[in-house]
């Protein structure tokens, strides 16, 4: 009996612990606003591909096709989700307690917000100020701090006056932020494209001092449909805080096992323009001999291992990349020019990743683009330098890991930003404090 109901316990509270789906109403609009998709397709492949883009399984997909269907027209789709919006909202102001606030969350806030980051908000005028009162009111109720209402409320504001030309406040969003994170959410809003509420998976690196200034880094997962955007990380300036995205690094490690997969064949390279630019650069390179140093590189750090492993790599290798970001800003905020910025994340990521082949093909492929629209002699060099580190590390035994990063830090340490003719800070207490944490 007693064995019984602690199983009865354990359901009910993994029940609880479940966000329950987004109203059928209120999910079709969603999703079309997001991408409108082809409704009268069944084909596997592509039914099979929205799923993975929007995070739900192949059924859910078929039934939001043939519901948005049903709705003939996308006005009468859109006036539906208005009002299934808004019911839910109004109905939630009687309601308390954890089901209710997760309910607000997948069914009120997280549609809303997205809508609004492409300014389309519920209805014009006094009554979408009514509206976005209520979802304020009900911010402040199931996420309750200081403020909490008004702070979401100027935050919607401001993301609406963006788009009559004014600037946004970013300190509004990170305002809301900190506030859900204490819930293990957090909101990933950028304007004029998508925003997603997602849930804090794992805490890579807990908030750490840093030379008088602090940073962190956090795994958040999708649990609500809805597109992702392209980029597998971020930092969000004003908060220090490292975002990674699981959704977008499970992504790329499939993307490295296919290219495993494919081995020898797989070629990286097919545009004329990178011959022409090596051989500018004086580099011996043709497109087929970089694809095969691009499938013995990765082969040599990710051949053999799971997905598992992979996509441990591609996390960590993002997080090290980001971090690195917020670094450059704490000991260094004169500098400017994003390419340098790029310069410091790539190498560093590669000098500590666990695959540090892997992550100096990332800095070739980024350096090497800036390089070819900048023309810039000294980036020229470091694509050469890389390339050299490359080659070595594909063709010859003795150039080990350990050979690689040693060149690596010695490029990092003799780098000279370009715009302002400045070394990077030494990377001792990046190792101590960020990448060994990592």
């Amino acid at each position: 009996m007693m064995k019984f109901l602690f199983l009865l316990l354990a359901l009910f509270f993994a029940a609880c612990s479940e966000y329950p789906d987004m109203e059928p109403d209120i999910l079709a609009q969603h999703i079309y606003s997001q991408n409108p998709i082809e409704l009268g397709s069944s084909n596997k492949e592509y039914v099979a591909m929205l799923a993975k883009s929007f995070g739900m399984n192949e059924g859910a997909i078929i039934a939001v096709q043939k519901h948005i269907l049903s709705k003939k027209t996308t006005d009468k789709m859109k006036s539906d989700y208005e009002k299934a919006i808004y019911e839910k909202a109004v109905k939630l102001e009687q309601q308390n307690g954890e089901s209710a606030r997760k309910d607000f969350v997948v069914n009120v806030l997280a549609p809303y917000l997205d809508a609004l980051s492409r300014n389309e908000i519920y209805k014009s005028g006094p009554d979408n100020e009514s509206f976005e009162r209520i979802v304020s009111n009900l911010y402040g109720k199931f996420f309750p701090d200081d403020g909490a209402a008004q702070s979401l409320f100027s935050f919607m504001n401001a993301a609406k006056v963006y788009f009559s030309g004014e600037s946004f406040n970013v300190d509004l969003k990170n305002t809301v932020n900190r506030n859900l994170l204490k819930y293990g959410l957090f909101l990933d809003f950028e304007l004029q494209s998508m925003a997603s509420i997602l849930k804090v998976q794992d805490t890579l690196l807990p908030m750490t001092a840093y030379k008088g200034d602090s940073l962190s880094a956090i795994n958040l997962k999708r649990f609500i449909p809805g597109l992702m955007p392209s980029k597998a990380g971020y930092y969000t300036i004003g908060m220090n805080y490292v975002v990674v995205l699981d959704d977008m690094i499970a992504a790329r490690a499939e993307s490295d096992s296919l290219e495993l997969e494919q081995g020898e064949f797989y070629r990286k390279y097919g545009d004329k323009r990178f011959e022409r630019f090596w051989r500018y650069l004086g580099l011996d390179l043709s497109l087929q001999k970089a694809s095969e140093i691009y499938n013995r590189l990765l082969k040599k750090d990710l051949g053999g291992k799971n997905f598992a492993y992979i996509k441990r790599v591609e996390e960590l290798n993002t997080a090290i990349h980001e971090t690195k970001h917020i670094v450059d800003q704490i000991e260094h905020p004169e500098l400017t020019l994003n390419l340098d910025a790029e310069f410091s994340a790539h190498v560093t990521e590669a000098i500590f990743s666990p695959a540090p082949n892997a992550a100096l093909l990332s800095a070739i492929q980024r350096m090497e683009k800036y390089a070819m629209v900048q023309r810039q002699p000294y980036l020229n060099q470091v694509v050469v330098k890389l390339w050299t580190m490359a080659k070595r590390s594909a063709y010859e035994e003795q150039y080990t890991d350990d050979s690689l990063r040693i060149d690596l830090t010695d490029l990092y340490n003799n780098y000279r930003t370009i715009r302002e003719n400045a070394y990077f800070e030494p990377l001792d207490e990046f190792a101590e404090k960020v990448a060994g944490k990592l």
